[in-house]
């Protein structure tokens, strides 16, 4: 993992990673859920493939919750219990009417645990209020992948500065 030397120097609000393969990625993931905090929202956005759930699947490590964290894209919503935080790991891909969006009361879902969203574009009004988003696009290699991370909200932005604190002491 390497940070992205042009933006050493951003916001806290902003943080842009390179990863080099699914391991790397996944290991970033579980950093996030060791530190998360209960009410965390976590929108993750990325071409199919991109490695959205390899992201959920690192949280849902950091979190040590139990079972097999995969794409809940035919449930809408999956529920991971058993760990530091129970983890709400949606994805919105098959989705395209508000309305539909609106009756999975992410918002509501989020206050007990933490909340990974796949395909947050796809609803027309904020998932929440604050929220740390994760654009992943492919990087030089076939397995490369940018994250930039971008906190929306107090509550993001102290959850941002520290995962980057945390995985910048990891790679140091």
């Amino acid at each position: 993992m390497t940070a992205d030397p042009k933006l050493a120097d951003a916001p806290a609000a902003v943080w842009q990673v390179r990863t080099h393969d699914p391991a790397e990625t996944r290991a970033l993931g579980a950093t996030l859920g060791a530190i998360a905090p209960r009410g965390a929202v976590v929108l993750l956005q990325g071409d199919l493939g991109a490695g959205k759930t390899v992201i959920a699947q690192g949280v849902g490590r950091g979190l040590n919750v139990r079972g097999v964290v995969n794409s809940p894209t035919f449930v809408l919503v999956n529920e991971h219990l058993g760990g530091r935080l129970p983890m709400l790991h949606a994805d919105l891909y098959r989705l395209d009417e508000a309305a539909e969006i609106a009756e999975l009361v992410l918002d509501e879902l989020a206050a007990d645990g933490v909340l990974l969203v796949e395909w947050p574009e796809r609803s027309a009004e904020p998932i929440a209020e604050d929220a740390l988003r994760v654009t992943i696009t492919p990087g030089e290699g076939p397995e490369d992948r940018t994250l930039t991370w971008e906190a929306r909200g107090g509550r993001s932005e102290a959850l941002l500065g520290r995962l980057r604190a945390a995985a910048e002491s990891e790679t140091a």
